[in-house]
């Protein structure tokens, strides 16, 4: 006799009966206040980099209130199991050492890696892991040779197997809020959108998703998923997305939510700031500069309450998601632009005003982790407004 086996079910667009019950309450901490680091952490700690001094750093951003740090340390290239390993990346202009950097990085970038979190875990704070997965392709070419070929997504969870086994051997998981399997999937792992169009005959600019493609998209990240958590039932995972409610559709099994809700994808702000057409020159020519700031700050003033207004009803969407699916909701990149680096004709208080509104924007609809925008790093002029941070993060944690 065959025992009957549940399936698990989900259906588009059906809300639950709700209720007074909140998951966050049962986590700790109750709320993440987050900076995104991506890999500059590693990165940029050379002499003369806004990393050079994890101490400083680290102190730095528990003064500004901030208890959880977003990482990617990188499982595509450093093997901890052999922290002495000379890393080089001899360009520093490539696609993922942007954010105004002019430095070539060489050095054992594994045992950096070890220092930082000792640190970490010595001061009590609280991080998460990701992976953007550059692969020494197309425009992601320069970095060292490649610890596994990234052929789908189970192959980048049995690289973050490998390296989650010696991150527990060295580390432990104390503090260890979730690990992010791929960030802002469908962009950033090697061949994923060719694989999904030539499977499903579509591509992601399709306007919504047919089943084909909903089927693709659940059976590549859950079937990873599946064996991270398989290998480490202690921990809890996802991959992290953009504010796209097509997602809404698909059935995927994550333990927490992390989605990145950004203004360029409303094309009423696209179309009067001219965003899209500045992604080929983003960091070879600053002609643009001025322009583009004065197009951000028109807009802002014209249709703030318009784009918050559409924004907040993606959020909202999102966060009934993330209840009915049983994953609570962050943000660690979000709210307006993805891109922010100084420059003498770059204004950007206008996104800090959007900062200023994501507070009560994610505390109404019941988030668990939030940032005010998406570099809050040590490079940037506003990492200098102390109070201004601190503002914005006692805000949300008192919440």
């Amino acid at each position: 006799m065959e025992f009957p086996q549940q399936m698990a079910s989900f259906r588009k667009g059906v809300a639950g009966a709700g209720g007074s019950w909140d998951m966050r309450e049962e986590l700790v901490p109750r709320r993440l206040t987050m900076v995104m680091w991506d890999n500059a952490f590693l990165l940029r700690h050379i002499p003369g980099g806004s990393f050079e001094d994890y101490e400083k750093v680290l102190e730095e951003t528990i003064e500004r209130g901030y208890n959880t740090v977003r990482l990617d340390p990188m499982p595509q290239w450093v093997d901890l199991s052999r922290p002495e390993t000379v890393l080089e990346w001899s360009d520093p202009k490539i696609p993922y050492m942007p954010w105004n950097w002019n430095s070539a990085v060489k050095g054992p970038v594994g045992r950096w890696l070890i220092e930082f979190m000792e640190k970490v875990l010595a001061k009590g704070m609280n991080y998460t892991l990701s992976a953007w997965w550059f692969n020494n392709t197309g425009i992601f070419t320069g970095g060292p040779a490649l610890l596994g070929e990234l052929t789908d997504h189970r192959a980048g969870a049995e690289l973050w197997i490998r390296m989650l086994r010696e991150w527990k051997r060295r580390f432990g998981f104390e503090g260890l809020m979730y690990v992010d399997l791929a960030n802002e999937v469908p962009y950033f792992f090697p061949g994923f959108l060719d694989r999904m169009k030539k499977e499903t005959g579509y591509g992601w600019e399709n306007g919504v998703f047919n089943e084909a493609q909903i089927g693709f998209i659940a059976k590549e990240l859950n079937e990873a998923i599946h064996l991270l958590m398989e290998a480490f039932p202690e921990l809890r995972f996802t991959s992290s997305i953009h504010g796209d409610v097509r997602w809404l559709d698909v059935p995927v099994e994550f333990d927490c939510l992390d989605v990145h809700f950004y203004a360029d994808a409303d094309p009423r702000w696209m179309w009067r700031t001219q965003f899209h057409l500045r992604m080929p020159e983003l960091f070879t020519t600053t002609h643009w500069h001025k322009d583009f700031s004065d197009r951000a700050m028109k807009t802002a003033r014209a249709i703030s309450p318009m784009l918050r207004a559409r924004q907040r009803e993606k959020v909202s969407q999102f966060a009934g998601w993330a209840n009915r699916r049983g994953m609570p909701l962050t943000t660690t990149e979000s709210w307006a632009s993805w891109y922010m680096f100084d420059s003498p004709d770059l204004d950007w208080s206008w996104l800090l005003e959007w900062s200023e509104w994501s507070v009560d924007d994610a505390l109404e609809f019941g988030m668990w982790g939030w940032t005010p925008h998406n570099y809050c790093q040590p490079q940037f002029a506003n990492w200098q407004e102390v109070r201004w941070h601190q503002r914005l993060t006692q805000k949300f944690l008192r919440g």
